[in-house]
């Protein structure tokens, strides 16, 4: 019995690890710009003083951040 418990629980960290692997490794960012007030998506985070990260969120594809980016107050008070 025990060896049945180990062998499953050994094959569900190989199908985890396994998942890990194939993910992208992209991430997306709904990002402001404080001069010009506007949001946009970006793939990297932002490394100037104007641009900062808004939401609390990183997505996986850029059409789920564009969607995260109609709920997010400072990106539709425009």
């Amino acid at each position: 019995m025990k060896t049945i418990l180990i062998a499953g629980c050994v094959s569900v960290l190989a199908m985890t690890a396994a998942a890990a692997e194939t993910r992208s490794s992209t991430e997306y960012f709904i990002v402001l710009d404080t001069k010009t007030k506007a949001c946009t998506v970006a793939d990297k985070k932002p490394k100037t003083k104007t641009l900062k990260i808004v939401g609390d969120a990183t997505y996986r594809t850029q059409a789920e951040a564009e969607n995260g980016m109609k709920i997010i107050k400072v990106c539709i008070s425009k």
